[in-house]
């Protein structure tokens, strides 16, 4: 009996599990923040719809799209779970930087 294929076989599997965790931790985490922007973009959009001049001018932009009586709660909604799909990097450029 070969103990070294063994340890191999057991190390292999191991991290092939690990391995999988990570990636179902990463879809996890990626729907969840999808789900944060909805709960925002929702909140955002319903908020926008009840300021009374802001939301009549947007309803009516959408309208000149051809959305009727567009609720603004669902569209931000809708934005905020796309956009929550796309990761933003900020960077600050220092220009007086010795790095």
């Amino acid at each position: 009996m070969n103990f070294n294929f063994i340890k191999g076989m057991l190390t292999g599997v191991i991290a092939t599990v690990i391995g999988v965790g990570v990636v179902l931790i990463g879809i996890v985490a990626i729907f969840l923040f999808a789900t944060i922007g909805a709960l925002i973009g929702a909140i955002t959009g319903t908020i926008l719809q009840n300021v009374p001049l802001l939301g009549g001018m947007v309803v009516k932009g959408f309208a000149q799209f051809g959305v009727e009586n567009a609720n603004l709660g669902e569209i931000g909604a809708a934005l905020g779970f796309i956009a929550g799909f796309f990761k933003s990097t900020i960077e600050h450029k220092h220009d007086n930087c010795e790095c």
